[in-house]
């Protein structure tokens, strides 16, 4: 017995042996290992998970093709057909994962969804704004008067309509005031509309605004005529204008008055003297809106004097002088007259041809040499 078990235990240990119970061994735990892979070796399970990428940053209306990718549950890529969808907006997907952003920007965390069976993969799509696209100016139209001023506004936006930062130069380009680079336009003296006059621009783009450029506010009232000369218990139709600062017509009611004598007048401006010849300066007043404007009345009595200039006068032979003849009135106040002029007192007039002769504008000719006359002497002439 004991000759048999040493035989075998010798033949185990022997190298035929040996090598003869490894592939015994390794052929049992082949048989266990294939019994626990259901899959084989080669060929990959079903779909256990789904990757979807990229995570992508893009600008209204920008596209982005989506990838999805299964694997097993052993990792190894699994061949799927997805489904996409967009779960949490941003944008729409096409049936072959072709992602387009929409116009509102933000981030929109796993919106793109990739789905096959129950198994689903995401990714985010971050929308920002794209580039500037349209350039708009406010306010348009803007009306304000003379010399007033006006802070315009520039809001750029990208073709989705989402507001772009920029940096706008401010220019005018068909008048009507003047505009600082901070887009403070301040009106010229000029009224009227100013189409399209205001203008931002940045990178090519531009965006204009309109102003209408009114009257300013009434600063001052002139009254016409001024001064106005008349005559006693005559009368005279006075007009107010009003302006602005900038000397443009203000539309105005005003209220007469008479605040230094000389006479009455009218609710429409219209005066009748006294009885009393002078000089009544600033007396006409038009008022509104707490501006006045004032004008002179001279009031002429009856034709009190006629002074005759210039006297004395030495005429040389062959020339002329022009007489001029004012009249007045007992206060001295000029009256407008029309004079009828002639030679009076002078013994001369009787020669034939009369040595001098003035016609119906006062101005007097002397026709004959110094030889021919006696030296006369008058009030008004010394002829030689």
């Amino acid at each position: 017995m004991i000759s048999t078990s040493m035989n075998r235990i010798l033949r185990a240990l022997s190298p035929t042996g040996f090598r003869a119970r490894v592939l015994v061994t390794v052929a049992v735990a082949g048989v266990f290992a294939s019994a626990c892979d259901v899959h084989g070796i080669s060929a990959p399970g079903t779909v256990a998970s789904i990757t979807v990428t990229p995570n992508s940053t893009l600008s209204p209306t920008g596209t982005q093709q989506m990838v999805a990718v299964g694997l097993d549950a052993d990792g190894r890529v699994v061949g799927i057909s997805p489904t996409w969808s967009v779960a949490a907006g941003g944008g729409t997907i096409s049936s072959t994962g072709l992602f387009t952003a929409g116009n509102v920007p933000g981030v929109y965390a796993n919106t793109v969804v990739a789905t096959v069976g129950t198994v689903s993969g995401r990714a985010t799509i971050t929308v920002i704004a794209g580039p500037l696209a349209t350039i708009t100016v406010t306010p348009n139209p803007a009306t304000l008067s003379v010399l007033a001023t006006q802070q315009f506004v520039a809001v750029g936006k990208d073709a989705g309509g989402n507001t772009v930062a920029f940096t706008p130069t401010w220019t005018i380009v068909a008048g009507g005031g003047t505009i600082d680079q901070n887009g403070n336009f301040t009106a010229g003296a000029a009224t009227g509309t100013f189409t399209n006059t205001v203008q931002a621009s940045n990178s090519g783009l531009k965006g204009f605004a309109t102003v209408t450029v009114t009257a300013g506010a009434l600063a001052t009232i002139t009254v016409t005529p001024n001064p106005a000369n008349m005559s006693i218990n005559a009368t005279q139709q006075f007009a107010a204008v009003g302006k602005d600062a900038a000397g443009n017509v203000v539309t105005i009611a005003p209220t007469w008055a008479v605040v230094a004598g000389g006479g009455a007048i009218s609710g429409t401006g219209l005066f009748t003297a006294g009885a009393v010849s002078g000089t009544y300066t600033n007396t006409v007043r038009a008022s509104s809106g707490g501006i006045s404007g004032f004008a002179t009345v001279v009031e002429i009595g009856a034709l009190a004097s006629i002074t005759v200039t210039p006297n004395p006068v030495t005429l040389p032979s062959n020339t002329t002088q022009q007489f001029t003849a004012v009249g007045k009135d007992a206060g001295g106040n000029v009256f407008v007259i029309s004079p009828v002029w002639s030679i009076v007192n002078m013994p001369e007039l009787l020669m034939t041809p009369p040595p001098f002769t003035i016609d119906h504008t006062g101005e007097i000719t002397k026709t004959l040499p110094p030889a021919s006359l006696p030296t006369a002497v008058n009030c008004c002439v010394v002829l030689l």
